[in-house]
């Protein structure tokens, strides 16, 4: 199948509480539209915060992550200005940053993994929950770190039962890329 150009550059920002699927979600979005995109990039704030050495002590309080939030944006727009349409899996759950991302991205879209705590505890793929409730960690979104939902994201996913991520990346692509 030959590539074409034609996704528009924008921005998808997927975003949730660690463990809500971010991650899993935005490859098997990124695999789906690759096939037919090649103008399009991934990007996990994970590898982003390893790649910019961002994983020093102090970089998890409120005002850091803002920062680093800010920071992903104004690469994300780099990568739009470029005429790329990026997809990021990011925490960010700030107020400012949400702001600053729809008045300056170019065609954002934002998902809202939304998960509860006892799920999101029960996953912990990193250990952070558990690494908080020994004590050994501070500063966790949603347990010690308030935290800002994202105010009317272009699609808020709730967390069901049986609403695997393969379903959710379909529901994003079907709701998101092939609306009319």
């Amino acid at each position: 199948m030959k590539k074409i150009f034609l996704l528009r550059p924008g921005v998808l920002w997927i975003t949730g509480l660690s463990g809500a699927g971010k991650t899993t979600i935005s490859k098997l979005i990124y695999t789906q539209l690759r096939k037919k995109y090649y103008n399009i990039i991934l990007l996990d704030g994970d590898k982003l915060r390893k790649m910019l050495n961002l994983k020093k002590q102090g970089t998890y309080s409120y005002n850091s992550r803002k920062k680093i939030g800010l920071r992903y944006s104004k690469i994300c727009q780099r990568y739009v200005n470029k005429k790329y349409f990026v997809i990021i899996s990011v925490m960010a759950l700030i107020k400012s940053v949400h702001r600053w991302n729809k008045k300056n991205l170019k065609n954002y879209l934002d998902v809202y993994l939304k998960v509860p705590m006892k799920i999101l505890v029960r996953r912990d793929p990193k250990k952070i929950y558990r690494d908080y409730k020994l004590k050994k960690i501070t500063n966790v979104a949603g347990l010690d770190l308030e935290f800002d939902e994202p105010i009317n994201p272009t699609l808020l996913v709730r967390w069901k039962k049986n609403l695997t991520s393969k379903k959710i990346s379909d529901k994003i692509i079907k709701k998101i890329f092939l609306k009319k």
